[in-house]
């Protein structure tokens, strides 16, 4: 058993934490300029191996793209695999000529359609957008959360394009025969990294653009766990070799015969000593049972944890709890499988009661997990309800300082804390300028209202003063109007219209009564209430400065004392339009 013999193997799969990258590169023939060493294509492709070299763990993918795009390298760790299929990379690559920027994001769009993790699309391009889509390609990609990051190859200044696959020095002509110069669209790859909240970066003579993105950008997403590599193990044997001798030993004890004629004398053994003997060897064999079968109806539940199958493995834990409730091992797990399920409510709970156990290491690893299920529950919110977020959020930081509390060097832990930190800072800080621009917003509108009543007040008070004034003119006209008719009794012959006939006489007297009385009536109402009872068109007339027929009479008879009768008024029936004359 101590030899460890080993037949057969097992595959076993290796989980990795890392995030997920599509680079798409673009092999249209601008990328053959030669701005910089040794061109633009092959300097883009030594720049993404140096960066993969420095990934672990993080899953790659190739998709190349000119005048149309495809998938040539899935998302992989396996970065042998995908160094395979960019040294294949050339301009023939893609049959169809010129350089489609929207299509190439569509198509990333649809191979991180169906990802879990982060939708990261890293483009690597001249920028040279001959179909001129690129910015509604990357509305687009927001709407579906992908974010875009750029990187421009080449230099502003341009250089000319060599023809493929010619050695001397032949350069591509357009239609008319000039050559063509292919120039670094800066502004353009900008706009595009910007809608869709991504960066831009030159490329640089080192590939430093990567770096950069990287370590501002893709270092702070939350790495995920997937399961892609998977490794030959061969299987232990020793159980059996240990299980024969273990037996043998006790049968040892259990096997009774004649003694041997040839066999040494011995001193006599009691039988209680040998009674104990067989209970010794009996418990030996009970506990190595107990030891082999515990590991076999563990592994069940660990098995389809690794297959994949969270909703089996979960349901075994269950039934495995119902037997044994307070188990700290078995809530962990079942918090995992509920975790994978994306049941991140479920999950926090049952990292929750995991935290009970005495072992530290099962404490660290509880906190770390239920900050992982806390963060993505709080993410889920964080449009709709911020508080609630910015609760959970800062319950998911407090599990991460305690699982660094527990394990200090956790790289994983502290990476996750500062994200959450980051993150969360941000998210008080717009939660704060969202309830000062509130306030601000209460702030003009109580001030709109107090200007509005302040307003009112002053309305009114004109009005009402108004309201004295015209009651006071009222007054005044009919005294003049009495004066009047006094005076054109007592003068006849000053009358300039002889002509009226008697009963024009009498319809003026008539008129002169009813003004009369609409003034009695109008000096007699309270002040202040003129305007509900003057008319819409009065008042517009008013506005305007014209004259009604009977301010215009009473105007007229104001001036009887110093220019005598006058006259300009038509007598007789009012047309229907008479009202609205400015008189």
């Amino acid at each position: 058993g101590l030899a460890r013999p080993q037949y057969g193997n097992r595959w076993v799969e290796v989980k990795r934490k890392g995030i997920d990258i599509l680079i798409g590169i673009d092999v249209s023939k601008s990328m053959l300029a030669r701005d910089i060493s040794p061109n633009r294509l092959e300097r883009a492709k030594l720049a993404v191996k140096d960066f993969v070299t420095r990934l672990e763990g993080d899953r790659v993918g190739l998709l190349p793209f000119a005048g149309t795009a495809f998938l040539m390298c899935p998302l992989t760790t396996d970065y042998d695999a995908f160094n395979a299929s960019l040294d294949a990379l050339d301009v023939n690559t893609i049959p169809k000529g010129g350089t489609d920027i929207g299509t190439a994001i569509r198509q990333a769009g649809k191979v991180l359609a169906n990802e879990a993790n982060h939708k990261i699309f890293v483009l690597v391009t001249d920028g040279e957008d001959l179909r001129d889509n690129g910015l509604k390609a990357a509305q687009e990609a927001k709407n579906q959360k992908m974010t875009v990051y750029t990187i421009g190859v080449g230099t502003p200044e341009g250089e000319l394009i060599p023809m493929p696959g010619v050695r001397s020095n032949t350069f591509v002509q357009d239609k008319s025969g000039n050559f063509v110069t292919s120039r670094l669209d800066e502004k353009s790859l900008a706009e595009i990294a910007g809608t869709t909240n991504g960066l831009y970066v030159p490329l640089g003579s080192m590939g430093q653009g990567f770096d950069t993105i990287y370590r501002q950008k893709l270092t702070l997403v939350p790495k995920e766990e997937h399961d892609q590599r998977k490794h030959k193990v061969p299987i232990e044997r020793f159980p059996w070799p240990l299980g024969a001798a273990m037996l043998l030993l006790g049968s040892d004890f259990l096997i009774t015969g004649r003694k041997s004629v040839w066999a040494l004398r011995l001193p006599f053994i009691k039988t209680t000593g040998r009674r104990k003997k067989q209970q010794a060897a009996t418990l030996a064999l009970v506990l190595i049972s107990v030891v082999w079968s515990s590991p076999m109806r563990a592994s069940d539940g660990e098995e389809l944890f690794k297959a994949g199958e969270y909703d089996q493995a979960g349901q075994f834990y269950q039934e495995a709890l119902q037997k044994n409730p307070e188990d700290p091992v078995l809530h962990f797990n079942m918090g995992d499988s509920a975790y994978r399920k994306n049941e991140y409510e479920h999950a926090a709970a049952e990292f929750n009661k995991a935290l009970k156990t005495e072992d530290l290491t099962l404490q660290a690893k509880s906190y770390y997990n239920r900050g992982n299920a806390l963060y993505f529950l709080g993410a889920g919110t964080e449009k709709t309800d911020t508080e609630h977020t910015i609760k959970l959020w800062q319950q998911a930081l407090e599990s991460f300082q305690a699982a660094l509390s527990l394990q200090p060097g956790d790289e994983e832990a502290a990476h996750n804390r500062d994200v959450v930190q980051k993150k969360l800072e941000q998210l008080k800080k717009q939660e704060q300028e969202k309830k000062q621009e509130e306030e601000k917003g209460k702030d003009e509108q109580k001030q709109d209202n107090q200007e509005n009543k302040d307003d009112k007040e002053k309305k009114g008070q004109k009005q009402q003063k108004n309201g004295k004034q015209s009651s006071e003119d009222n007054a005044e006209q009919k005294e003049q109007q009495q004066t009047g008719d006094n005076k054109d009794q007592q003068n006849p012959e000053q009358n300039t219209n002889g002509n009226k006939n008697d009963q024009e006489k009498n319809e003026e007297q008539q008129d002169n009564k009813e003004d009369e009385h609409d003034q009695q009536q109008s000096a007699g109402d309270k002040s202040g209430q003129q305007t509900k009872e003057m008319s819409r068109q009065d008042m517009k007339r008013r506005l305007q400065g014209k004259m009604t027929r009977e301010e215009a009479r009473n105007l007229l008879n104001s001036l009887k004392g110093e220019q005598g009768e006058l006259n300009f008024i038509p007598q007789g029936t009012e047309s229907p339009a008479d009202g609205d004359r400015d008189w």
